[in-house]
């Protein structure tokens, strides 16, 4: 049985078979881009508990989740598994939501995602779907580099409000998994101190991944993406751990913040120089 991507997609279909025909770099670049551009993405939901426990399937040495691009072509692969259970259904993905969805995925061993599967499926890392969601999303981003270079001069306690204020209005922030603990963030130091690795941007967060560790651009699985707001969560366990704060894009426009400190945008954001 064939998969259709939809009637109301013909340029998407036609993407869909120039990147199977023919799938030079451009060609599956084009096809993400559009599907980067949708509202939604479709997921066949086991139902088995809280939030989506997504149909995935064997590819190589991991795992593999199938993604589609209308309810209709999902629907037909849902009736094509003969051994789902009852609870099965089909749900959709606004696609601001997708990173964090896709990238909380390798902790069940899921490395990549198979859009559309069938004669022009095509799959793709996790991290590549992550980079892409923001390459391609639809609003502007504040300029965290400059508000960071602001901080450090003028009125600083003001300049540091503005920049807090940014980089939490921010989507997500994105966190490098650690190659042994992969439930855990990298960390780094400053000040002779243990601090977790934090980028506004993912393509910062995979350079610096693949910086660090050559083999985070073969596994394609080693980005986190979390709203503010579970990352500050998130950051309460890490400090009953040791770590005392984090590191925002570490480089040449680098900013500290002390755990501690976090929830709290009046205190003065630190240089990390």
């Amino acid at each position: 049985m064939k998969i259709h991507q939809g009637a109301n997609q013909p340029s998407l279909t036609m993407l869909f078979e120039l990147a199977n025909r023919l799938p030079t770099s451009s060609n599956r670049e084009s096809l993400i881009r559009g599907l980067a551009g949708m509202t939604r993405w479709y997921v066949i939901d086991l139902g088995a508990r809280d939030g989506i426990l997504p149909l995935v399937c064997n590819h190589g040495s991991g795992q593999q989740i199938q993604l589609f691009t209308s309810a209709e072509s999902a629907n037909q692969m849902l009736k094509m598994q003969e051994e789902l259970p009852a609870s099965a259904r089909v749900v959709s993905l606004p696609t601001h939501e997708v990173a964090e969805f896709v990238s909380g995925l390798r902790n069940w061993g899921v490395a990549s995602a198979m859009f559309n599967p069938g004669p022009w499926g095509v799959s793709w890392s996790l991290d590549d779907l992550v980079v892409a969601l923001w390459s391609y999303r639809p609003e502007s981003l504040p300029d965290i580099d400059s508000l960071a270079a602001q901080a450090n001069t003028g009125s600083v306690e003001h300049q540091a409000r503005k920049l807090w204020r940014a980089v939490t209005s921010l989507p997500c922030w994105y966190f490098i998994a650690d190659p042994v603990t992969r439930t855990d963030p990298m960390v780094g130091i400053c000040r002779d101190q243990p601090c977790v690795l934090i980028f506004t941007d993912p393509v910062r967060a995979r350079h610096h991944a693949q910086l660090m560790d050559p083999s985070a651009g073969r596994e394609g699985d080693r980005l986190i993406a979390l709203n503010p707001h579970q990352a500050l969560c998130w950051f309460r366990s890490l400090a009953t751990r040791g770590i005392s704060g984090g590191i925002f894009n570490d480089g040449p426009f680098a900013f500290f913040m002390p755990m501690g400190r976090m929830t709290a945008p009046v205190d003065a954001v630190r240089s990390v120089a």
